[in-house]
Protein backbone atom coordinates (compact mmCIF):
# COMPACT_ATOMS: atom_id res chain seq x y z
CA UNK A 1 0.00 0.00 0.00
CA UNK A 2 1.23 3.59 -0.65
CA UNK A 3 0.21 4.99 2.19
CA UNK A 4 0.63 8.64 1.67
CA UNK A 5 1.80 10.70 -1.85
CA UNK A 6 1.07 14.52 -2.67
CA UNK A 7 -1.02 14.85 -5.98
CA UNK A 8 0.81 17.98 -6.27
CA UNK A 9 3.64 19.25 -4.04
CA UNK A 10 4.53 19.12 -0.50
CA UNK A 11 5.18 22.59 1.71
CA UNK A 12 7.89 20.77 3.50
CA UNK A 13 11.11 21.27 1.27
CA UNK A 14 13.24 24.05 0.57
CA UNK A 15 11.30 24.44 -2.83
CA UNK A 16 8.24 23.09 -3.16
CA UNK A 17 8.15 21.73 -7.09
CA UNK A 18 4.72 21.06 -8.87
CA UNK A 19 5.13 17.84 -10.27
CA UNK A 20 5.33 17.71 -14.04
CA UNK A 21 2.92 16.91 -16.42
CA UNK A 22 2.74 13.13 -16.34
CA UNK A 23 5.26 12.46 -12.94
CA UNK A 24 2.04 11.87 -11.06
CA UNK A 25 1.37 8.70 -12.76
CA UNK A 26 4.96 8.01 -13.33
CA UNK A 27 5.42 8.01 -9.48
CA UNK A 28 2.29 6.50 -8.87
CA UNK A 29 2.90 3.53 -10.81
CA UNK A 30 6.13 2.76 -9.21
CA UNK A 31 4.70 2.00 -6.60
CA UNK A 32 2.14 -0.12 -7.51
CA UNK A 33 5.05 -1.74 -9.75
CA UNK A 34 7.01 -2.37 -6.43
CA UNK A 35 3.70 -4.48 -5.52
CA UNK A 36 1.43 -1.95 -4.00
CA UNK A 37 -2.30 -2.43 -4.40
CA UNK A 38 -2.89 0.64 -3.50
CA UNK A 39 -2.54 4.70 -4.09
CA UNK A 40 -3.59 6.76 -1.24
CA UNK A 41 -2.97 10.97 -0.82
CA UNK A 42 -2.22 13.08 1.74
CA UNK A 43 -4.27 15.16 1.56
CA UNK A 44 -7.90 14.90 0.05
CA UNK A 45 -8.93 18.48 0.64
CA UNK A 46 -6.73 21.46 1.36
CA UNK A 47 -7.35 22.65 4.78
CA UNK A 48 -8.12 26.52 5.65
CA UNK A 49 -5.48 27.14 8.29
CA UNK A 50 -2.74 25.14 9.71
CA UNK A 51 0.48 23.93 9.01
CA UNK A 52 -0.78 22.00 5.87
CA UNK A 53 -2.85 24.34 4.21
CA UNK A 54 -0.64 24.86 1.59
CA UNK A 55 0.49 21.11 0.62
CA UNK A 56 -1.03 19.78 -2.16
CA UNK A 57 -4.54 18.18 -1.99
CA UNK A 58 -6.08 16.42 -4.81
CA UNK A 59 -9.48 19.41 -4.03
CA UNK A 60 -7.87 22.60 -4.07
CA UNK A 61 -8.97 25.95 -1.95
CA UNK A 62 -11.17 26.78 -5.28
CA UNK A 63 -13.32 23.79 -4.12
CA UNK A 64 -14.00 22.30 -8.17
CA UNK A 65 -12.89 19.42 -9.95
CA UNK A 66 -11.89 21.32 -12.94
CA UNK A 67 -8.00 21.77 -11.89
CA UNK A 68 -5.05 20.28 -13.65
CA UNK A 69 -4.82 17.86 -10.37
CA UNK A 70 -7.86 16.54 -9.98
CA UNK A 71 -7.28 15.58 -13.72
CA UNK A 72 -4.59 13.44 -12.95
CA UNK A 73 -5.68 11.76 -9.96
CA UNK A 74 -8.98 10.77 -12.28
CA UNK A 75 -6.31 9.52 -14.92
CA UNK A 76 -4.83 7.20 -12.40
CA UNK A 77 -7.69 5.79 -11.11
CA UNK A 78 -9.15 5.00 -14.73
CA UNK A 79 -5.90 2.95 -15.43
CA UNK A 80 -5.78 1.55 -11.79
CA UNK A 81 -9.57 0.32 -12.51
CA UNK A 82 -8.27 -0.91 -16.15
CA UNK A 83 -5.23 -2.91 -14.74
CA UNK A 84 -6.91 -4.24 -11.72
CA UNK A 85 -6.16 -8.15 -12.91
CA UNK A 86 -2.73 -6.63 -10.98
CA UNK A 87 -4.21 -6.81 -7.78
CA UNK A 88 -2.75 -9.38 -5.24
CA UNK A 89 -0.22 -10.51 -7.57
CA UNK A 90 3.46 -10.91 -5.82
CA UNK A 91 6.56 -9.49 -7.11
CA UNK A 92 8.92 -12.51 -7.98
CA UNK A 93 12.06 -10.76 -6.18
CA UNK A 94 15.22 -13.50 -6.41
CA UNK A 95 17.35 -10.65 -5.06
CA UNK A 96 16.72 -8.79 -1.11
CA UNK A 97 18.93 -5.87 -0.19
CA UNK A 98 19.21 -6.53 4.47
CA UNK A 99 17.88 -3.25 5.35
CA UNK A 100 16.86 -3.17 9.40
CA UNK A 101 16.07 -0.28 11.48
CA UNK A 102 18.59 -1.78 14.28
CA UNK A 103 21.78 -1.66 12.14
CA UNK A 104 20.56 1.89 10.90
CA UNK A 105 20.36 2.97 14.53
CA UNK A 106 23.43 1.42 15.53
CA UNK A 107 25.74 2.25 12.66
CA UNK A 108 24.80 6.13 13.25
CA UNK A 109 25.13 5.95 16.52
CA UNK A 110 29.12 5.05 15.62
CA UNK A 111 31.22 7.59 17.02
CA UNK A 112 34.23 6.81 14.35
CA UNK A 113 34.85 5.93 11.63
CA UNK A 114 33.31 8.71 9.49
CA UNK A 115 32.09 11.42 12.48
CA UNK A 116 31.10 13.61 9.06
CA UNK A 117 28.27 11.33 8.72
CA UNK A 118 28.14 7.51 7.87
CA UNK A 119 25.44 7.95 5.22
CA UNK A 120 23.73 4.63 5.64
CA UNK A 121 20.95 4.94 3.52
CA UNK A 122 22.87 6.90 0.84
CA UNK A 123 24.89 3.55 0.54
CA UNK A 124 21.67 1.35 0.82
CA UNK A 125 20.62 3.11 -2.54
CA UNK A 126 23.71 3.27 -4.14
CA UNK A 127 23.49 -0.64 -4.11
CA UNK A 128 19.76 -0.63 -4.99
CA UNK A 129 20.10 2.01 -7.68
CA UNK A 130 22.29 -0.62 -9.94
CA UNK A 131 19.48 -3.69 -9.56
CA UNK A 132 17.10 -0.19 -10.80
CA UNK A 133 18.52 0.82 -13.36
CA UNK A 134 19.34 -3.20 -14.99
CA UNK A 135 15.62 -4.04 -14.23
CA UNK A 136 16.17 -6.25 -11.23
CA UNK A 137 13.08 -6.94 -8.55
CA UNK A 138 14.35 -6.43 -5.29
CA UNK A 139 12.92 -7.13 -1.95
CA UNK A 140 13.97 -4.64 1.36
CA UNK A 141 14.18 -6.98 4.05
CA UNK A 142 15.42 -7.45 7.85
CA UNK A 143 18.29 -9.28 8.94
CA UNK A 144 16.17 -11.90 10.75
CA UNK A 145 13.86 -12.99 7.44
CA UNK A 146 14.01 -16.08 5.54
CA UNK A 147 16.85 -15.98 3.53
CA UNK A 148 16.02 -19.23 1.18
CA UNK A 149 14.05 -17.88 -1.21
CA UNK A 150 16.42 -15.65 -2.77
CA UNK A 151 19.46 -16.24 -5.11
CA UNK A 152 21.24 -13.17 -4.22
CA UNK A 153 21.36 -11.38 -0.61
CA UNK A 154 22.88 -7.39 -0.42
CA UNK A 155 24.11 -6.34 3.25
CA UNK A 156 25.14 -3.14 2.56
CA UNK A 157 27.40 -1.81 5.85
CA UNK A 158 25.68 -4.81 8.00
CA UNK A 159 27.29 -3.20 11.24
CA UNK A 160 25.02 -4.44 13.38
CA UNK A 161 25.47 -8.29 13.18
CA UNK A 162 23.91 -10.58 15.59
CA UNK A 163 25.22 -14.65 15.44
CA UNK A 164 21.82 -15.80 14.69
CA UNK A 165 21.91 -13.75 11.38
CA UNK A 166 25.63 -14.75 10.76
CA UNK A 167 24.42 -17.94 10.67
CA UNK A 168 21.86 -18.00 8.50
CA UNK A 169 23.91 -16.47 6.08
CA UNK A 170 26.83 -18.94 5.99
CA UNK A 171 23.64 -21.39 6.03
CA UNK A 172 22.53 -19.02 2.82
CA UNK A 173 25.93 -18.84 1.25
CA UNK A 174 26.40 -22.61 1.88
CA UNK A 175 23.36 -24.28 -0.04
CA UNK A 176 24.33 -22.05 -2.86
CA UNK A 177 23.05 -18.52 -2.42
CA UNK A 178 25.42 -15.83 -3.09
CA UNK A 179 25.74 -12.77 -0.48
CA UNK A 180 27.62 -9.45 -0.83
CA UNK A 181 28.45 -7.20 1.90
CA UNK A 182 30.49 -4.48 2.54
CA UNK A 183 33.08 -2.95 4.92
CA UNK A 184 31.96 -1.84 8.13
CA UNK A 185 30.08 -4.93 8.58
CA UNK A 186 30.02 -7.40 11.32
CA UNK A 187 30.98 -5.05 13.58
CA UNK A 188 29.02 -5.22 16.75
CA UNK A 189 26.05 -7.50 18.18
CA UNK A 190 22.49 -7.00 19.04
CA UNK A 191 23.44 -5.29 21.96
CA UNK A 192 25.68 -2.75 20.52
CA UNK A 193 28.71 -4.63 21.75
CA UNK A 194 31.71 -5.21 19.73
CA UNK A 195 32.38 -8.76 18.45
CA UNK A 196 35.60 -10.53 20.01
CA UNK A 197 37.88 -12.55 17.88
CA UNK A 198 37.97 -10.38 14.98
CA UNK A 199 35.94 -7.81 12.37
CA UNK A 200 33.63 -9.15 10.31
CA UNK A 201 32.36 -11.23 13.26
CA UNK A 202 29.91 -13.94 12.57
CA UNK A 203 31.04 -12.95 8.81
CA UNK A 204 34.30 -14.01 8.89
CA UNK A 205 34.12 -17.65 8.25
CA UNK A 206 31.86 -17.12 5.36
CA UNK A 207 33.96 -14.16 3.80
CA UNK A 208 37.05 -15.73 4.09
CA UNK A 209 38.65 -12.33 5.39
CA UNK A 210 39.86 -10.53 8.51
CA UNK A 211 39.03 -7.08 8.45
CA UNK A 212 42.22 -5.35 10.81
CA UNK A 213 41.54 -1.23 10.52
CA UNK A 214 39.36 0.85 8.66
CA UNK A 215 40.80 4.18 7.69
CA UNK A 216 38.67 7.26 7.01
CA UNK A 217 39.43 9.66 4.23
CA UNK A 218 38.79 13.35 4.36
CA UNK A 219 36.39 14.95 2.07
CA UNK A 220 38.34 14.95 -1.54
CA UNK A 221 40.33 12.67 -0.69
CA UNK A 222 40.44 9.66 -2.64
CA UNK A 223 42.14 6.05 -2.89
CA UNK A 224 41.67 3.09 -6.22
CA UNK A 225 40.54 0.27 -7.07
CA UNK A 226 42.60 -1.86 -9.83
CA UNK A 227 40.96 -5.53 -10.81
CA UNK A 228 43.74 -8.05 -10.72
CA UNK A 229 44.50 -9.55 -14.23
CA UNK A 230 42.44 -13.11 -14.73
CA UNK A 231 40.14 -12.54 -11.70
CA UNK A 232 37.11 -14.09 -11.23
CA UNK A 233 34.39 -11.64 -12.46
CA UNK A 234 36.85 -10.74 -15.45
CA UNK A 235 36.21 -7.46 -14.74
CA UNK A 236 39.33 -4.57 -16.30
CA UNK A 237 40.21 -1.04 -15.41
CA UNK A 238 39.85 0.73 -11.93
CA UNK A 239 37.32 3.30 -9.88
CA UNK A 240 37.56 5.71 -7.74
CA UNK A 241 37.22 5.15 -3.81
CA UNK A 242 36.43 7.60 -1.39
CA UNK A 243 34.86 7.89 2.39
CA UNK A 244 35.89 4.34 3.93
CA UNK A 245 38.70 1.97 3.18
CA UNK A 246 38.40 -1.47 5.43
CA UNK A 247 41.96 -3.14 5.74
CA UNK A 248 41.48 -6.64 5.29
CA UNK A 249 43.50 -10.04 5.05
CA UNK A 250 42.22 -13.29 3.17
CA UNK A 251 41.45 -15.81 4.98
CA UNK A 252 40.68 -18.42 1.59
CA UNK A 253 39.26 -15.79 0.01
CA UNK A 254 40.21 -14.96 -3.69
CA UNK A 255 41.24 -11.21 -4.50
CA UNK A 256 39.39 -9.52 -7.50
CA UNK A 257 40.76 -6.16 -7.00
CA UNK A 258 43.17 -4.36 -4.91
CA UNK A 259 44.11 -0.81 -3.43
CA UNK A 260 46.07 1.39 -5.54
CA UNK A 261 47.14 4.09 -3.38
CA UNK A 262 48.65 4.90 0.02
CA UNK A 263 50.35 2.57 2.45
CA UNK A 264 48.11 -0.09 1.79
CA UNK A 265 48.21 -0.21 -1.91
CA UNK A 266 48.06 -3.98 -3.18
CA UNK A 267 45.88 -4.89 -0.53
CA UNK A 268 42.24 -6.59 -1.04
CA UNK A 269 39.71 -3.91 -2.22
CA UNK A 270 37.45 -6.55 -3.57
CA UNK A 271 36.84 -10.82 -2.98
CA UNK A 272 35.27 -13.33 -2.82
CA UNK A 273 35.16 -16.40 -1.04
CA UNK A 274 33.69 -20.11 -2.38
CA UNK A 275 31.84 -21.39 0.49
CA UNK A 276 30.08 -24.62 0.50
CA UNK A 277 27.89 -24.30 -3.14
CA UNK A 278 27.88 -21.12 -2.60
CA UNK A 279 30.01 -17.86 -2.88
CA UNK A 280 30.50 -14.54 -0.99
CA UNK A 281 31.81 -11.11 -1.77
CA UNK A 282 33.14 -8.62 0.35
CA UNK A 283 34.01 -4.78 -1.04
CA UNK A 284 36.23 -3.21 1.58
CA UNK A 285 35.84 0.44 0.29
CA UNK A 286 33.06 2.49 -0.89
CA UNK A 287 33.82 3.30 -4.64
CA UNK A 288 32.25 5.94 -7.27
CA UNK A 289 30.31 4.81 -10.24
CA UNK A 290 30.44 3.22 -12.25
CA UNK A 291 31.45 0.39 -10.26
CA UNK A 292 28.32 -0.93 -9.02
CA UNK A 293 26.39 -1.15 -12.34
CA UNK A 294 29.49 -3.17 -13.65
CA UNK A 295 29.78 -5.09 -10.80
CA UNK A 296 26.81 -6.25 -10.19
CA UNK A 297 26.06 -6.75 -13.95
CA UNK A 298 28.43 -9.73 -13.50
CA UNK A 299 27.42 -10.97 -10.14
CA UNK A 300 23.53 -11.15 -11.25
CA UNK A 301 24.95 -13.35 -14.57
CA UNK A 302 27.10 -16.08 -11.88
CA UNK A 303 24.02 -15.91 -9.28
CA UNK A 304 21.49 -17.08 -12.31
CA UNK A 305 19.67 -13.74 -11.32
CA UNK A 306 17.29 -12.68 -14.40
CA UNK A 307 16.21 -8.90 -15.38
CA UNK A 308 12.75 -8.59 -16.30
CA UNK A 309 13.60 -7.83 -19.85
CA UNK A 310 16.78 -9.06 -21.19
CA UNK A 311 17.99 -6.14 -23.32
CA UNK A 312 19.87 -3.11 -21.92
CA UNK A 313 17.89 -0.40 -20.74
CA UNK A 314 18.01 3.39 -21.26
CA UNK A 315 19.66 5.33 -18.92
CA UNK A 316 16.59 6.73 -16.28
CA UNK A 317 14.40 3.74 -17.82
CA UNK A 318 13.14 0.91 -15.17
CA UNK A 319 11.03 -2.24 -16.05
CA UNK A 320 9.77 -4.04 -12.76
CA UNK A 321 7.52 -6.70 -12.74
CA UNK A 322 4.79 -8.53 -10.80
CA UNK A 323 2.97 -12.00 -11.43
CA UNK A 324 0.21 -14.43 -10.20
CA UNK A 325 1.67 -17.38 -11.52
CA UNK A 326 -0.08 -17.21 -14.64
CA UNK A 327 0.65 -13.99 -15.95
CA UNK A 328 3.39 -11.59 -15.41
CA UNK A 329 2.87 -7.70 -15.56
CA UNK A 330 5.72 -5.74 -16.63
CA UNK A 331 5.76 -2.13 -15.70
CA UNK A 332 7.94 0.19 -18.29
CA UNK A 333 8.67 3.17 -16.38
CA UNK A 334 10.42 6.39 -17.71
CA UNK A 335 11.89 8.97 -15.29
CA UNK A 336 14.92 10.03 -17.68
CA UNK A 337 13.26 13.25 -18.50
CA UNK A 338 13.04 12.62 -22.15
CA UNK A 339 11.29 10.41 -25.01
CA UNK A 340 12.72 6.95 -25.42
CA UNK A 341 13.15 3.96 -27.46
CA UNK A 342 13.20 0.44 -25.92
CA UNK A 343 13.62 -2.60 -27.80
CA UNK A 344 13.15 -5.62 -26.08
CA UNK A 345 12.90 -9.75 -26.68
CA UNK A 346 10.86 -11.59 -29.44
CA UNK A 347 7.72 -12.81 -27.24
CA UNK A 348 4.67 -11.11 -27.52
CA UNK A 349 3.27 -8.80 -25.30
CA UNK A 350 -0.15 -7.14 -24.55
CA UNK A 351 -0.24 -3.17 -23.73
CA UNK A 352 -2.85 -3.29 -21.09
CA UNK A 353 -3.24 0.89 -21.13
CA UNK A 354 -3.49 0.96 -25.46
CA UNK A 355 -4.86 -2.61 -25.04
CA UNK A 356 -3.17 -3.89 -27.92
CA UNK A 357 -0.27 -6.26 -29.16
CA UNK A 358 3.19 -5.31 -29.08
CA UNK A 359 6.27 -6.89 -30.09
CA UNK A 360 10.10 -5.87 -30.91
CA UNK A 361 9.66 -2.28 -29.33
CA UNK A 362 8.22 0.79 -27.68
CA UNK A 363 8.01 4.32 -27.24
CA UNK A 364 7.74 5.74 -24.24
CA UNK A 365 7.13 9.88 -23.53
CA UNK A 366 8.81 11.85 -21.31
CA UNK A 367 7.37 10.74 -17.87
CA UNK A 368 6.21 7.72 -19.64
CA UNK A 369 4.53 4.33 -17.88
CA UNK A 370 3.94 0.95 -20.39
CA UNK A 371 2.51 -1.92 -18.71
CA UNK A 372 2.89 -4.90 -20.84
CA UNK A 373 1.32 -8.55 -19.63
CA UNK A 374 2.59 -12.11 -21.15
CA UNK A 375 2.36 -15.59 -20.04
CA UNK A 376 4.50 -16.84 -17.68
CA UNK A 377 7.26 -18.85 -19.38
Amino acid sequence: MLMESTPSMTNWQPVSKLKRPGMHLLSSLQAVAHGSDTVQYFQWRKSRGSSEKLHGAVVDHVGIEHTRVFRDVAELGAILEGISPVTGSAVPAETAIITDWDNRWAVKDSQGPLNRGIDYEGTVMQHYHAFWKMGVPVDIIGSQDDLTKYKLIIAPMMYLCSEEAGAAIESFVSSGGTFVTTYWSGIVNENDLCHLGGFPGPLRQTLGIWSEEMDGLHEGEHNSLIYKKDNALHLEGSHVLYDLCDLVHTEGAEVIAEYGNDFYKGRPALTVHTFGKGQAYYLAARAKEPFYDEFYGKVIQDAGVRRVLDTELPDGVTAQLRTDGLSEYVFILNFSGKKQQLAFNTLEYIDLLKNQSVQGSIELDRNGVCILKRTVK
